[in-house]
């Protein structure tokens, strides 16, 4: 691709685009939100990344930082 043909796309004006980013991203959360719900029943960790540093969320609630597994 040639750069000179590249253009910075500041706005969109087409609502459509918009719709379907915030549709897509509801079923994204809402998709998340239910994976994390199993795992908290099947006592497995989920985890998550913050600041670049990754976090496990165990089953009783409780966020640490080291891995879960390795205590086991």
């Amino acid at each position: 691709m040639n750069k000179k043909n590249l253009k910075i796309v500041e706005s969109f004006d087409d609502i459509e685009i918009y719709k379907t980013s915030a549709f897509m991203n509801k079923i994204a959360a809402e998709a998340m939100q239910e994976e994390k719900e199993k795992n908290k029943r099947l006592g497995i960790p989920s985890a998550f990344m913050l600041n670049g540093k990754i976090f496990y969320e165990l089953a009783d609630g409780t966020i640490t930082s080291e891995k879960p597994w390795d205590k086991a």
